[in-house]
């Protein structure tokens, strides 16, 4: 305690953190039985530990490293980002341990304890202490000692770096006073960005600093790109990143209450703030993020990101805030001149609309500007692109340009009638309507577009000559003669839409093959989620009601022989209940199932051609449609089961989502049968090793009782009266006994182990275990005692419990030093259960005890401790008692004994002494 009390005022006393750290590299490895003691302080800005001393007790070949890179997951890390004390028992066999394990490796160490260097909710770094000793641990005064060093050390680590953060604000004055003089020297949006951002990166060094700017017309924000030639590209910093503004909503609700939020560290917000996907393409660990606004409009928000997690500084936040005014006094002037010169660009375009679509490869802003020239042209009001959709016989809106004032138009469009359709086929002009009240033409259209208020109409083909698959509508909300140059400028600006178009298909079509092997790599890696069939199945239906837009999904199987199947597994998203899963399936009298099993693939049908047998277990409203698939593995297998699925909407699903859903499906089949198939071979593997290993011993036991009736014999033909009618009876009797035994071993248990129900006292069964083990003991001098010995009555197979237990204490006496120690515990729990506990002097390997506590092993391909005796056969023990209705357990006590813990079920009449 004196050195202590010593050691905290020199603390206290010390002019840096360099001193702070000698005295305290100094007093530990004085104190502590520890040949290594090192400190390493936290770099937050590159997420490692830089050494800033070490004490070792021998000449170290080579210094220890700068610096520590830190992994995600690896134990230094853990206990960075945890901020608790970890103790390592072998830091070179540690797969966790990182850069300290080659150096574990590298210095001959084994035995760690790794202290965190903390405050509050702050870690300033780490303090290692290592031995070359295996599995060195500290005592309770020793950590309570550490603790209160680290915490002193932690301490004078704050004040320092405190008093670094104020001369660092100090020092935000000059920067912030010189970019006042530079961003009033610009009047262009882009050169005021770029000089904010190489501040930025200049004093704060993040791994980049991007502007995101408001667009509102299409609701979101892009990434403005100044050029910006000292900064490194990356991935992420593509001019063609947006992010929408309702996933973006949350983040600046916070701006509301504070200027500036940090995402993705500790002392940060929520991430919830931004969706997933939008934190996804940032590809940040950390990041601030403050808000650009013109009053209370906002222009965008500035983004500074490490792309490793980081703990930003005070002094770094206050700069960025500082920065942040900055820009939104100065931003909206050049914002303004920005958008008086985008309206000159506007008066050039309205003369070349039909070059501009035809050199654009953005689409959607082609057509936006078709619109707008129209708009000023034509005094429209809305501007419809319609695609046909083959597989839904109609037209799908890909694109509307509308007055603010006027309703969105329908997503589908239903078919032209054959008269329309030829019109437009025919006709090189548009078709046009000048009153829709009055006027036959377009009659399927006029619903939606009485929707729109729609009162003229000019409908044109994109492809005169051809059937229409584009068609380019405009409309005005009142009564008017289009004129011949006004269905002139249509029909040609709806050619160039067509070309367009094409082009817009064949992306999307390459869209849609993305999002197809996307799906389908998503499903596949689903199906492989879980090793538990009831597992697979949960995760596959799951995926289906994901990937398919559905309602409802379900598993219909049935055992071999059976006449009803019944609904197996059912995940739902609809609150209705669009399939009854307690009622049952009469497999011959189901139309939709005898007509799924003779399909080649999936078969899709509207609920309301099913049959009435069919809807008493499928209740969806009769719009809806039905998928269902059989799984169906190789022609010999046999079909049992059936996957369903219910649409939630009244539209049925397309060619490309069927053909998921049977790829899936079959998928689905073969990893049921190979799960299945796994398991059976697995429990047959498991039996019989369990097999082998009770006739094995059975067979020992008899040869161990053999020879000792052989000595016994011997030992009476060499006496002077020889053998006696007695003795010969008795050893006729014993012989008898041992044939009766192999006798019943063959019989009953040839292929298969019997559980026979038998009694006997517990001290009956000690004294037949100590007799059997009793040559061990002597050959290895162990000293054996059992103590609380009860007069219980234990129920069961007792010869496999009697070979049970006396496998676990010869391997207790195996692992014992010679001249040690195996005590026996008695313990009654209650009426019913039985704890005997075994005690040995023995070590055994963390790894075996780890095994043995989740065995069987998760994956039967990795070499494991259970491969080989003694762990193979204590592995056997564990789950042949577990199915006897015991339970065995292995653990290490506080003291480096090994403890074997045994439950065994008590006859309930017996009377526990």
């Amino acid at each position: 305690m004196v050195s202590l009390s010593r050691l905290l005022k020199a603390l206290w006393a010390a002019q840096n953190s360099s001193d702070a750290i000698s005295l305290t590299l100094a007093h530990c490895h004085q104190e502590l039985d520890f040949d290594l003691v090192w400190v390493g302080l936290y770099d937050r800005s590159r997420h490692r530990l830089v050494t800033h001393g070490y004490r070792s007790s021998t000449s170290l070949a080579s210094p220890l490293r700068n610096t520590i890179n830190l992994s995600p997951g690896d134990l230094m890390e853990q206990a960075v980002v945890q901020r608790r004390p970890l103790i390592v028992a072998d830091l070179q066999n540690e797969i966790r341990a990182g850069e300290w394990g080659q150096m574990a490796r590298e210095y001959a160490l084994q035995s760690a304890i790794i202290y965190p260097l903390k405050r509050q909710e702050v870690c300033f770094g780490l303090l290692v202490l290592a031995s070359p000793r295996w599995g060195l641990t500290s005592s309770l005064a020793e950590r309570s000692y550490l603790a209160i060093v680290t915490a002193a050390l932690a301490e004078v680590l704050h004040r320092f770096d405190q008093d670094q953060q104020q001369q660092r604000a100090k020092r935000l004055e000059q920067p912030l006073i010189s970019l006042v003089g530079r961003l009033a020297a610009l009047d262009r949006v882009d050169d005021q960005l770029r000089e904010a951002v190489q501040a930025i990166q200049q004093l704060i060094e993040p791994t980049r600093t991007r502007v995101f700017w408001f667009e509102s017309q299409g609701n979101y924000f892009w990434q403005r790109q100044p050029p910006l030639p000292n900064l490194s590209p990356t991935p992420s910093a593509e001019p063609a990143l947006h992010l929408p503004v309702d996933e973006m909503r949350g983040l600046f609700q916070a701006f509301a209450n504070q200027p500036l939020v940090v995402l993705g560290d500790r002392q940060g917000a929520l991430n919830a703030l931004v969706s997933d996907r939008v934190m996804q393409q940032l590809q940040a660990q950390s990041s601030m993020v403050l808000p650009l606004t013109r009053g209370a409009d906002p222009l965008g928000f500035l983004s500074v990101e490490s792309s490793l997690p980081r703990l930003w500084e005070e002094y770094e936040k206050q700069f960025l805030i500082g920065i942040a005014q900055l820009l939104n006094l100065a931003l909206p002037m050049a914002a303004h001149q920005e958008q008086q010169r985008h309206h000159q660009m506007d008066a050039y375009l309205t003369a070349g609309v039909v070059q501009g679509i035809h050199n654009d490869s953005d689409w959607h802003h082609a057509l936006q500007t078709c619109f707008e020239t129209l708009r000023d042209r034509l005094a429209i009001q809305q501007f419809l692109v319609l695609l046909h959709h083959p597989d839904r016989q109609g037209y799908e809106l890909c694109f509307q340009g509308q007055g603010k004032r006027t309703r969105p138009a329908a997503s589908f469009w239903p078919p032209l009638d054959a008269v329309d359709e030829r019109l437009l086929e025919r006709h090189p002009s548009p078709v046009v309507v000048d009153s829709l009240i009055q006027d036959l033409k377009l009659l399927a259209w006029r619903p939606p577009l009485i929707d729109l208020e729609a009162q003229a109409v000019m409908a044109s083909n994109v492809a005169p000559g051809h059937a229409p698959a584009g068609v380019v509508v405009v409309t005005d909300g009142l009564s008017r003669q289009w004129t011949a140059a006004e269905q002139s400028l249509l029909q040609t600006l709806a050619r160039q839409i067509g070309s367009l178009l094409n082009q817009w298909q064949l992306q999307r079509q390459i869209g849609q093959q993305r999002g197809a092997y996307a799906a389908l790599e998503a499903g596949l890696k689903a199906l492989h989620h879980g090793e538990a069939t009831d597992q697979l199945e949960s995760v596959t239906l799951q995926y289906f009601l994901d990937s398919l837009a559905a309602s409802t999904a379900c598993l219909i199987l049935w055992q071999s022989g059976e006449n009803q199947a019944q609904i197996a597994h059912l995940v739902s998203q609809d609150a209705r209940g669009m399939i009854q899963a307690d009622q049952p399936i009469a497999l011959a009298h189901e139309a939709l199932l005898q007509s799924a099993l003779q399909a080649e693939g999936p078969l899709l049908r509207p609920i309301n051609e099913l049959s009435p047998t069919t809807r008493t277990w499928i209740t969806a409203p009769g719009d809806h449609w039905m998928l269902i698939s059989a799984l169906r593995t190789a022609p010999r297998h046999r079909v049992m089961g059936f996957v369903a699925v219910v649409s939630a909407t009244a539209q049925p699903w397309s060619s490309d989502q069927v053909n998921l859903f049977k790829v899936l499906t079959e998928q689905l089949a073969w990893s049921r049968r190979q799960r299945q198939l796994t398991r059976l071979l697995a429990q047959q593997r498991q039996d019989l090793e369990h097999l082998n290993w009770y006739k094995n011993r059975q067979i020992e036991e008899t040869q161990r009782t053999l020879y000792q009736l052989i000595q016994a014999f011997s030992l009476a033909m060499g006496q002077d009266a020889g053998l006696t009618h007695h003795q010969g009876e008795y050893f006729l009797s014993q012989l008898h006994r041992l044939v009766e035994t192999g006798q019943t071993l063959l019989d009953q248990e040839r292929w298969q182990l019997q559980n026979h129900g038998q009694t006997i006292p517990l001290i009956t069964l000690l004294n037949r275990l100590i007799e059997r083990i009793t040559p061990v003991l002597e050959q290895r001098q162990l000293w054996s005692k059992v103590h609380n010995q009860s007069h219980a009555l234990l129920v069961g197979n007792i010869s496999k419990f009697e070979l049970i237990i006396s496998e676990v204490l010869l391997a207790a006496c195996e692992r014992s030093p010679v001249g040690g120690r195996i005590d026996l515990w008695c313990r009654v729990l209650n009426s019913s259960w039985l704890e005997l506990s075994i005690t040995d002097s023995g070590q055994c390997s963390q790894a075996l005890l780890q095994d043995l506590k989740g065995a069987p092993p998760l994956d039967l391909l990795v070499p494991s401790t259970l491969d080989q005796p003694p762990g193979r056969h204590l592995a056997i023990c564990k789950t042949l008692l577990d199915q006897l209705g015991g339970e065995i357990t292995f653990s290490r006590l506080e003291d480096g004994r090994t403890h074997s813990r045994l439950l065994l079920p008590l006859e309930s009449r017996s009377n526990p002494a």
